[in-house]
């Protein structure tokens, strides 16, 4: 690649087996809706710590009860979430496993990947890690978090 090579965003495309760049991860990441508030530089230190995960169809992501040990944003597949017999399908973008993380308790759901899924992995001691020595994505994902949570006005 060469000053001359023009960007080429790698949403809706496909990923080689070679892997992303900390730019495409930062990419991945600002679609992500818990991270879509996120600065470039925020963006930049969470795709550093984020890791390339695949799962083939059918696998078992993690399992309700399990120790919280990562989170997840789904670049191209599907994955299932199952609570307490019911099911919800989780498509591209979208964020998993981070409640359980940001709690510290175990797994109150299972994910299973519905398809070939690939994924990008935030270990739960680098995120917070990362969280600790920078505020602003704490504030950004409090932010976010507190828009999620129904309330009353005046309280």
């Amino acid at each position: 690649m060469n000053d001359q090579t023009p960007y080429q965003p790698i949403l809706g495309g496909t990923f080689s087996e070679t892997g992303l760049t900390a730019l495409q991860r930062a990419e991945i990441l600002r679609g992500a809706d818990i991270f879509s508030k996120a600065t470039v530089e925020e963006l930049l230190f969470l795709a550093a710590i984020s890791s390339e995960v695949r799962f083939d169809a059918g696998t078992a992501i993690f399992q309700e009860g399990d120790i919280a040990d990562a989170l997840y944003i789904i670049i191209e597949g599907r994955v299932e979430r199952i609570h307490s017999g019911s099911s919800e399908a989780l498509e591209p973008n979208e964020t998993f496993g981070i409640y359980a993380v940001l709690t510290g308790e175990t797994r109150y759901a299972s994910a299973r990947a519905l398809e070939q899924t690939h994924a990008l992995k935030i270990g739960a001691q680098d995120f917070y890690d990362l969280l600790s020595h920078n505020t602003e994505i704490v504030q950004s994902l409090f932010k976010l978090l507190i828009q999620r949570i129904p309330f009353k006005r005046g309280c």
